[in-house]
């Protein structure tokens, strides 16, 4: 069975393109364009992994993570960061690296796969 992912960004084109990549290497992955929106995808099941977007400004991010806590249960939380940006500690995993490669690279190791 498919890993299930929330992937959560405040730009649909990175979302689109961030989908795709996932989707290509094997995952299910619902995608969800700000708060709203990914508070009602949670509410459709539950996900193996959260991936928090670079789009998704660093004071917004922490406020994210309570709400997803809240509402998807106990999904790993993988944030995206700008190299311009430190991470937030309520997230299990960051990265900076934003390639496809590295991305996939991220995920699986957010998951726990080899």
């Amino acid at each position: 069975m498919a890993k299930r992912i929330l992937s959560i960004s405040y730009d649909e084109s990175l979302l689109a393109t961030r989908q795709l990549i996932l989707t290509r290497a094997g995952y299910d992955v619902k995608s969800a364009l700000g708060f709203v929106q990914a508070q009602e995808v949670c509410r459709d099941g539950s996900f193996d992994l959260i991936i928090l977007g670079h789009s998704i400004p660093r004071r917004d991010k922490s406020a994210v993570v309570s709400l997803i806590k809240s509402s998807c249960g106990s999904a790993t939380v993988l944030s995206l960061v700008k190299p311009t940006e430190s991470a937030i500690p309520e997230a299990n995993y960051f990265t900076y690296d934003l390639d496809p490669d590295s991305l996939i690279k991220a995920v699986r190791n957010a998951i726990g796969e080899p």
